[in-house]
């Protein structure tokens, strides 16, 4: 006499294996489960996204305050010599900025560093040297004019610097014509200007900025040196306060926004 079949058994869940292997012969199964319950989903692919945002956010947080300590404790030095210069020429804080003046995160940037020149005084001083990224299209022949025209008057590259900046969607647009016309706008020399930007020593100097961006480590624009602790990417006033807080107070000197816990502030 047979028993007859059991109505319920216990049994423990498919292993991952079966589970996958399932869903890749039969993937209707997950898309019928999607869109009987698009709203679980979606929340789930949205948490999983954020986790991951948050997870790469906080690694890249500490691979910059990794490097910010070793900048400390390790300074980079740039070439600086004969190079236009914004500021107090003996401050005691030097900012270089590796540029490309193609590139959005710099021109953003760019008001951070204003900023930071009307906050700090005649305490800080700004170097602007090239790192034309090659998948800007104008970047290269940028540099080459902004170095140009240093070599006529600093103030008019660092106006030419304003100038391109306030007018980044032109150089996209117009390329080089707009490099000329850019050059007439800020009082420079424009036809010597661009005779000196296809000479051979304003190619050395961008080249050699360039090589120095590579060596330091740099990979992205814009790239930074504050008393050659290095940023690279575009970073709020806040960081440049933490940092110059810090070489301030080293040098015996206080500064304004050093955080609460630094020597500058008790």
């Amino acid at each position: 006499m047979l028993l007859a079949a059991a109505a319920g058994a216990c049994s423990r869940a498919p292993a991952a294996e079966q589970l996958q292997r399932t869903l890749e012969r039969h993937p209707e199964v997950l898309a019928a489960a999607i869109r009987a319950h698009p709203d679980v989903f979606m929340a789930a692919v949205n948490a999983a996204a954020g986790q991951t945002q948050a997870a790469a956010e906080e690694q890249q947080r500490k691979a910059a305050d990794e490097r910010i300590e070793a900048g400390f404790a390790h300074p980079l030095t740039p070439v600086i010599e004969h190079r236009a210069v914004l500021g107090n020429p003996a401050a005691p804080i030097t900012i270089v900025e590796y540029t490309d003046f193609e590139c959005p995160y710099c021109r953003r940037e760019r008001d951070v560093l204003r900023e930071v020149m009307q906050k700090y005084g005649d305490r800080v001083r700004l170097l602007v040297k090239q790192s034309p990224l090659d998948i800007h299209p104008h970047a290269m022949a940028a540099a080459l004019m902004y170095e140009a025209i240093a070599r006529q008057q600093p103030m008019l590259a660092f106006r030419y610097y304003d100038e391109l900046y306030a007018n980044q969607e032109r150089l996209t647009r117009e390329g080089d014509a707009y490099l000329e016309t850019a050059a007439k706008a800020v009082g420079a020399d424009a036809p010597r200007a661009v005779a000196d930007a296809h000479g051979p020593a304003v190619r050395a100097t961008v080249d050699a900025d360039l090589d120095e961006f590579r060596r330091f480590g740099f990979t992205g624009t814009p790239g930074l040196l504050i008393n050659g602790v290095p940023l690279e990417g575009a970073y709020p006033v806040s960081t440049f306060d933490q940092i110059i807080g810090r070489q301030l107070a080293s040098i015996g000197r206080s500064g304004p926004g050093a955080p609460p816990d630094s020597p500058t502030s008790r």
